[in-house]
């Protein structure tokens, strides 16, 4: 076979012809309409869209149409050059199922690696480059959240208040961002016993937490894990990974918006592992500095001990333990026991 049957439109009208298509000398194309004159079309002057699988190929000539016509060798013998290296690239490996398998594998490793390492890396520098109003910003959003989740002023005396101030303060005196951090007190029966730390520093306790504490030094064990938590902007550097995370999962499922649960699952799992990272990094902090201003870290073993008391044995080991965004209990307290000795 020497020609393709093909289907030619000016590119002005809707009119449709069938032609062949042969070369009519080595440098020019020949197109034979089933009526009207016979177009001769130099072949510098035809352009042919990229191989895609078995779907037919356009020949465009500027000013005078195009012809769609069947893939066909004779395509590769009339233009040796294709439609550019990139496109013949992938068209080799779209023929080669090792090319595929190997290219596949490339992908999910760099996949892979990016979510591990470079993610978690590239939110470090964005959050430490993050500007202050950013941060506020932010804070100021979660405060007004909760706030409506009935985060109310705390009960605690003003005295008691200024003894816990006071004490933080020298804890974590001389400590990086130390002049940024301000402690808040809260009443939140439908928070429970908690405390966390938002991006600008605000460090917020419950009132339940502190009558939970056996003793203050127990106290400033938690407190000494949120400070760990803005000393390495945990909260912005949080933000920025979820949010990309979620895109990313978008992208590789092909829903942006993050709506079904084939995005949503997986990308929350990856969200609670960064969250656990974050997590262990804190303890440590508050080891290391509980350790400095002369305390033990075993009063935050003690303060996890009690703040884990309800939970089934082994669930945090489970499923659930998985889908947690804090390490286990039992990890935690055994890690700050090896600190203390």
């Amino acid at each position: 076979m020497s020609e393709l049957e093909g289907r030619w439109s000016d590119g002005r009208t809707s009119r449709i012809l069938a032609v062949r298509v042969r070369m009519a000398s080595p440098d020019v194309l020949g197109l034979e309409p089933v009526e009207g004159a016979a177009m001769l079309w130099p072949i510098g002057e035809v352009s042919i869209s990229p191989r895609l699988g078995r779907t037919p190929r356009v020949l465009r000539r500027s000013g005078h149409g195009q012809v769609e016509c069947p893939d066909s060798p004779l395509l590769d013998q009339w233009f040796p050059h294709g439609s550019g290296r990139i496109e013949g690239f992938a068209d080799w490996l779209e023929r080669r199922r090792a090319a595929i398998l190997v290219a596949a594998a490339v992908v999910l490793v760099l996949t892979v690696g990016f979510v591990h390492l470079g993610l978690p890396a590239i939110a470090k520098v964005a959050a430490e480059r993050m500007p202050r109003t950013v941060e506020r910003h932010a804070s100021d959003q979660a405060v007004a959240l909760l706030e409506r989740m009935h985060l109310d002023p705390s009960r605690l005396p003003d005295a008691r208040q200024r003894q816990l101030r006071q004490a933080f303060a020298r804890l974590v005196a001389r400590e990086p961002r130390a002049g940024e951090m301000a402690l808040h007190f809260a009443h939140a029966p439908g928070i429970g016993p908690n405390a966390f730390a938002l991006p600008d520093g605000r460090i917020y306790v419950t009132d339940d937490l502190v009558a939970m504490a056996g003793n203050d030094a127990e106290l400033m064990a938690v407190l000494a894990h949120e400070a760990g938590h803005h000393v390495h902007r945990h909260g912005m550097r949080g933000a920025l990974e979820s949010s990309s995370i979620f895109l990313l999962a978008g992208v590789l499922f092909g829903d942006a918006s993050g709506s079904s649960l084939a995005v949503s699952i997986p990308a929350t799992l990856l969200s609670n592992g960064f969250s656990r990272t974050h997590e262990r990094q804190a303890d440590m902090y508050a080891f290391a500095l509980l350790k400095r201003r002369g305390r033990s870290p075993q009063a935050f073993a003690d303060v996890m001990r009690r703040l884990s008391k309800g939970v089934p044995k082994g669930l945090e080991k489970g499923a659930l333990g998985y889908l947690s965004s804090h390490p286990p209990s039992p990890e935690r307290i055994a890690a700050a026991e090896a600190a203390a000795r």
